[in-house]
């Protein structure tokens, strides 16, 4: 199965403010659903399944948009990208919770879906899916680069996938964010400052949040739990400034240097160079 670069939006990846402030907005009915359930209020938690879901059909939209081909790359700049974030809230969820490690886990094993949350850190169980739909994107690439028939082909074959194995049910997704990434999104609301923020640290917000708020709630209860609001925002923005960004700039500099190596010794490659950017 040849999977084509993604040639028509040219060699340079663009970036979308509006996805970023997507993201953010979707994170943030995550957080806002953990710190009300506790209350007693599930109003929530449909939007909340929503918004993890939206989660998975942005990866497959940025990561369509971005694909410049190299498999191997790919996956390390992934590993680079995702694992430092979830391996300190992973460690820090088990220290909380005064629990032995399963070590497994910090490669993204066993698979969990949303009705099987580890108790350390519920958030973690879509970082599994994601980590391992990554195997599987050339496929969801190689689909949404088709015409219909081949779309329709790949949600056929995807979907029955799942009924055999309900994880495989989340690819539906991802194939849905690739299809999707053939058009540009653009909102004025999403592009301002504040969407904008909180989509920058979205990812290391999603994966602290819960974990300020159980100790705060152990500590003070309920009304511990409402105070610790903005410490959640706080500790996701040092997680992404000290942990998330460095990671980023490593996955970055890791597709540099494999692009210069592939001109110096590859140069009619070179057109293919996997793009700086991240999501």
């Amino acid at each position: 199965m040849a999977v084509p670069r993604i040639s028509a939006r040219g060699s340079k990846f663009r970036r979308l403010p509006a996805v970023d402030g997507l993201r953010g907005l979707l994170a943030l009915v995550v957080l806002c659903f953990h710190l009300t359930l506790p209350l007693g209020f599930v109003i929530l938690v449909k939007p909340a399944d929503v918004a993890v879901c939206g989660f998975f059909v942005l990866s497959g939209y940025v990561l369509t948009r971005s694909w410049q081909g190299g498999f191997g790359l790919f996956l390390a700049r992934r590993f680079l990208r995702l694992w430092p974030v979830y391996a300190l809230c992973l460690a820090s969820g088990y220290c909380i919770a005064n629990i032995h490690p399963v070590w497994s886990q910090f490669l993204w094993y066993p698979v969990l879906t949303a009705n099987a949350k580890p108790e350390i850190d519920p958030p973690i169980w879509s970082l599994r899916i994601e980590a391992w739909a990554m195997l599987f994107m050339p496929f969801f690439i190689w689909i949404a680069t088709g015409r219909a028939l081949r779309i329709a082909f790949g949600f056929a074959i995807t979907a029955l996938a799942g009924v055999l194995y309900i994880k495989f049910a989340f690819g539906l997704l991802f194939i849905t964010g690739a299809v999707l990434a053939r058009w540009e999104f653009r909102n004025r609301f999403l592009e301002s400052a504040v969407p904008q923020w909180i989509g920058r640290v979205s990812y290391s917000l999603y994966l602290t949040h819960w974990l300020v708020f159980a100790v705060a709630m152990r500590a003070f209860g309920p009304w511990g739990l409402i105070a610790s609001a903005p410490v959640a925002f706080l500790v996701g923005w040092l997680v992404w400034r000290f942990v998330e960004w460095p990671s980023i700039l490593m996955s970055r500099r890791v597709g540099e240097l494999a692009g210069a190596l592939r001109d110096r010794y590859f140069p009619a490659a070179g057109h293919g160079r996997a793009s700086g950017a991240s999501t």
